[in-house]
């Protein structure tokens, strides 16, 4: 019998075979539910996948607080518990691609951000743009290859200039530097 966050039984591929779902109670809900609060992270990924996966658990009332206590100046985290709310609720999924752009699997993430890419998506412009922040530099990458062909709208250049600051592969540095033809 497994719990949740018993690191003994796991397959060869370093995942656990059984999460006792059962086990999972109020106190780890809101943990996952304040990993979505914070920035970037794998802890980030692994509770947004948490949270889905055990979604008839997680208390509607919990989440609808948060969005109350969430303001307007933190669309992206809105946006994140209103899907979140929704999947929970089995609504109609607008953003049907979250659950793989947000995967803890950050080969999941570079290529649903390409297949986003190809299709010119637009309205994941607002999930992708936190995505500067991936830990992974070929998430990052990816995200900043895909909105350089939309620089000319004003959010997105101001948030590409604003990475060139902080990006830490010199090589992707180099390629936001150019970009801006700086």
């Amino acid at each position: 019998m497994n719990y949740l966050g018993d690191n003994n039984n796991f397959d060869d591929d370093g995942y656990w075979d059984i999460i006792e779902v059962s086990k999972v109670d109020d106190k780890i809900i809101k943990s996952l539910l304040n990993h979505l609060k914070d920035k970037i992270s794998e802890n980030f990924f692994i509770s947004f996948e948490s949270l889905l996966k055990i979604a008839r658990k997680v208390p509607e009332l919990e989440i609808n607080n948060i969005i109350n206590e969430l303001d307007e100046s933190d669309l992206f985290k809105l946006e994140i518990f209103k899907f979140v709310l929704s999947f929970i609720k089995k609504e109609v999924i607008e953003y049907h691609l979250l659950p793989q752009l947000y995967s803890p699997d950050f080969i999941k993430r570079a290529k649903i951000i390409m297949k986003i890419k190809e299709n010119d998506d637009k309205k994941y412009f607002k999930f992708l743009i936190p995505l500067l922040d991936d830990p992974d530099d070929s998430v990052r990458w990816s995200v900043i290859d895909y909105l350089s062909m939309h620089k000319d709208d004003q959010i997105i250049n101001k948030n590409l200039k604003n990475h060139t600051n902080y990006e830490l592969n010199p090589i992707i540095r180099e390629n936001l530097i150019k970009l801006f033809g700086e």
